[in-house]
C-alpha cells in the first residue's frame, strides 16, 4: 500500500512539474461536444464526472449557441469561431441557388470562409484528430485532419458515445511525438433521447448517463499520461433542448393563403424561398403569416442584431421563427402515418405524434443554452462563468494551444475561463 500510495504521490508531483514548465506549444487539447446535452440534465440525473469537472475546471451552463440553434449551424459555428453569415451553415437544412439543397452536411467544401479548428492547426504544422467532426472531409480535398476514419458518416456509422470515447483515448495513448495535439470528438449523447421519449424520459437519463462514463473513461485516460499536466479538455453542446406540444404544419398554412414559396424548415424555424420576391408579393405574404401569434415572420434584411444569418441566398426572404411549445419540421421528417396532413390538415398538429422537445429558438429562449466545462493547467480551477458565447470557443482553444485562430473569426479568447 504505501508503495501504491508514494507512487500516486510521484506521478501527481511530475504531473505538476509538467505543468508548470510546459508552454503551449507542448500542450494536447480535446475537445468534446455532446449533441444536445441541456444543462438541466446534470441537475436532473446523476453526472458524477461533470460534477467533479464543476471543481477541477471552469464551467457554464450556459454556453450560448447561435440562431436557428441546431445541430449543424451550432457545431460549425463552434469549430469555425464564426457567425454563420461568415461561414455559411445558415440551419440544418437550407437552399443554396448554385448547389442545391444543404441537408446535414459535413462536408467542409459548402463553407463560404473561415476555417474549421482542425484545417486551421493543420495550415499551422499541428496534427490533428477528427472523430465525427464537422467539416472533416473535403469532397474536392479529402481528409482535412491528420487522423479521422474513412468513409465515416456523421450519423450512420457512429460507433455509440463509448465506442467514441475509445477512439480518443486511442489517440492520447499515442507517444507524446506522434499523438495528434488537437483532438476533436462529436457524441451523439442524449439529442435523440430528449427529442423522441422528452427530456425526463429513462432513456434520457441513461443517454446522460453513458456520456457521463464517456467523459469519465477519457479523463482516467488522460489522468494516466506521463505528460497530463500538460493535457486540456474541453466538454461542450451544440444546443439545448426545450419541451414542445404542438407542430406547425407550414406547408398547409402557405397553401391556405396561397403564398407561393418553398418552406424549407427545421427545428423551430423556417426558410421561405420565393421565385418572384417582388416588394409586394413579400409585404403580402408577411402580412398574411403575421396574423399567427405562434411564430413571428422576419425579412432577410431586417433580422435582429443577434441572429447573425447575413442576406446571403442562402436565407430565406421571409424567415418564420416560432416560439415555444411550438416547433417547424419538413414533412419528409414526419412519421410517415401524418405526412398527408401537409396537403388538408390543421395548421398544427399535437406534439405527441413525435418530437417531444426540440430546439432551434432564438437566443435568450429558456433552455437553449447548453453546457461547457473544461480542465486543464490553462484552466481556472472550480470557477462558474455566467455566459460564454459559442463563437469565442475556437480562439480560445487555439490561444492555449499557441497557435492563431482559424482566419476571420468573429470570436475572442473567453479570457474568464483561463488560469
Amino acid at each position: 500500500m504505501r508503495f501504491r500510495v508514494n507512487t500516486l504521490v510521484c506521478g501527481a508531483i511530475v504531473s505538476l512539474m509538467w505543468a508548470s514548465s510546459a508552454s503551449p506549444e507542448d500542450r494536447t487539447f480535446v475537445v468534446l461536444l455532446f449533441d444536445g446535452f441541456a444543462p438541466q440534465y446534470i441537475d436532473a440525473f446523476s453526472t458524477p464526472t461533470f460534477d467533479q469537472l464543476k471543481k477541477e475546471g471552469a464551467w457554464s451552463h450556459a454556453m450560448d449557441p447561435t440562431f436557428p440553434t441546431l445541430s449543424l449551424i451550432g457545431g460549425t459555428t463552434i469549430s469555425t469561431g464564426c457567425w454563420p453569415e461568415h461561414h455559411g451553415i445558415m440551419s440544418n437544412v437550407f437552399l443554396d441557388p448554385e448547389r442545391g439543397r444543404y441537408d446535414h452536411a459535413g462536408d467542409a467544401d459548402w463553407l463560404t470562409g473561415c476555417e474549421h479548428l482542425h484545417q486551421a492547426a493543420e495550415r499551422q504544422g499541428v496534427a490533428s484528430a477528427a472523430f465525427g467532426w464537422y467539416g472533416r472531409y473535403s469532397t474536392e480535398h479529402g481528409p482535412l485532419a491528420s487522423v479521422t476514419p474513412e468513409n465515416e458518416d456523421h450519423f450512420r456509422d457512429y460507433p455509440d458515445d463509448m465506442g467514441r470515447a475509445a477512439q480518443v483515448v486511442e489517440q492520447l495513448a499515442r507517444p507524446i511525438d506522434e499523438r495528434p495535439r488537437l483532438i476533436l470528438a462529436y457524441f451523439k449523447g442524449p439529442d435523440t433521447a430528449g427529442h423522441f421519449q422528452g427530456m425526463e424520459s429513462e432513456e434520457t437519463r441513461r443517454a446522460v448517463t453513458r456520456a457521463d462514463s464517456a467523459v469519465r473513461l477519457i479523463l482516467d485516460a488522460i489522468k494516466g499520461l506521463p505528460d497530463a499536466g500538460s493535457v486540456q479538455l474541453l466538454i461542450t453542446t451544440d444546443h439545448g433542448m426545450v419541451p414542445v406540444a404542438y407542430l406547425v404544419n407550414m406547408r398547409r398554412i402557405l397553401r391556405r393563403h396561397d403564398i407561393d414559396a418553398e418552406a424549407v424548415s427545421s427545428g423551430t424555424s423556417s426558410f421561405l424561398y420565393f421565385d418572384d420576391p417582388t416588394e409586394e408579393t413579400l409585404s403580402e405574404a408577411q402580412r398574411l403569416l403575421a396574423g399567427y401569434s405562434q411564430f413571428k415572420v422576419v425579412r432577410r434584411n431586417a433580422q435582429p442584431r443577434d441572429w447573425h444569418l447575413g442576406s446571403g441566398p442562402r436565407v430565406g426572404q421571409l424567415i418564420v421563427s416560432a416560439s415555444p411549445p411550438y416547433f417547424i419540421e419538413d414533412p419528409d421528417a414526419w412519421p410517415w402515418i401524418i405526412r398527408w396532413m401537409q396537403f388538408i390538415g390543421p395548421d398544427f398538429l399535437p406534439a405527441k405524434l413525435g418530437v417531444q422537445a426540440t430546439h432551434g429558438y432564438e437566443p435568450g429562449t429558456p433552455g437553449v443554452e447548453g453546457i461547457l466545462y473544461t480542465r486543464g493547467s490553462a484552466f481556472a480551477a472550480g470557477r462558474e462563468v455566467d455566459r460564454v458565447r459559442a463563437i469565442d470557443l475556437h480562439p480560445t482553444i487555439m490561444h492555449v494551444l499557441g497557435i492563431e485562430p482559424g482566419k476571420d473569426v468573429d470570436g475572442s479568447v473567453e479570457l474568464r475561463l483561463l488560469r
